[in-house]
């Protein structure tokens, strides 16, 4: 008996077009809507689902928003499944970091992300791998069997896919190793005796389709 999880990051946000720490809250915009149809488009052919989790976040509700009306299923909102919160990075560019927090950011890199960012609401790597990997290891329970979407973010995603792979989350933060397109699907099985394998990784077939391309990265 297998159990399969298929992890969604969201659609595309002004934050990710302009590569910008996300204000914490944040709508996607019409390209990422209409990333969030085509890839509901392609669930839907690869089902049938037993449930849909996202994080509580617009950008992941919308998303999600999407895939349980073209599926038929129940949106259930778990806030385990949020970003890792940037504190006071939030809503700053890229560009910006440097000038507003001099050598800061790329202290946090090297040390894999285990410090709380600045802010009272700043988290790290730490915090976010033990909230997505306890909401994984519940959906793995209770859906024993049967086929599962969670919908989260990009950093939420790496930590959790660090876990299923064994490799320390701090390792693959450093190291970027983990990277997700919008709307990328990701496929895990955990079969009965609790091994995972990871079967399709960062896939984006259902946009390089839509764009009239040939391949499947």
């Amino acid at each position: 008996m297998t159990t399969t999880l298929y992890l969604v990051r969201h659609g595309e946000t002004m934050g990710n077009r302009v590569r910008r720490y996300q204000p914490y809250d944040t709508p996607l915009t019409d390209e990422g809507r209409a990333q969030a149809r085509l890839v509901a488009a392609r669930l839907a052919e690869e089902g049938p689902f037993a449930a849909l989790y996202a994080s509580d976040l617009t950008r992941t509700l919308e998303t999600a928003a999407a895939i349980g009306e073209q599926l038929g299923l129940r949106l259930v909102p778990d806030p385990r499944l949020r970003e890792l919160d940037c504190g006071d990075w939030k809503g700053v560019l890229y560009t910006e970091i440097e000038a507003r927090f001099p050598g800061h950011r790329e202290r946090w890199i090297a040390a894999g992300g285990l410090e709380r960012l600045p802010g009272p609401e700043g988290e790290s790597t730490t915090d976010v791998h033990a909230r997505v990997t306890a909401a994984f290891n519940e959906y793995v329970t209770r859906h024993a069997g049967g086929r599962v979407i969670l919908v989260s973010h990009g950093w939420a995603l790496g930590m959790l896919l660090a876990a299923i792979e064994d490799v320390h989350y701090a390792d693959a933060f450093r190291e970027q190793r983990y990277q997700f397109g919008n709307t990328s699907v990701t496929i895990v099985e955990v079969d009965n005796g609790g091994v995972r394998r990871c079967s399709l990784r960062n896939c984006t077939r259902h946009l390089v389709v839509a764009a009239g391309n040939e391949g499947s990265p």
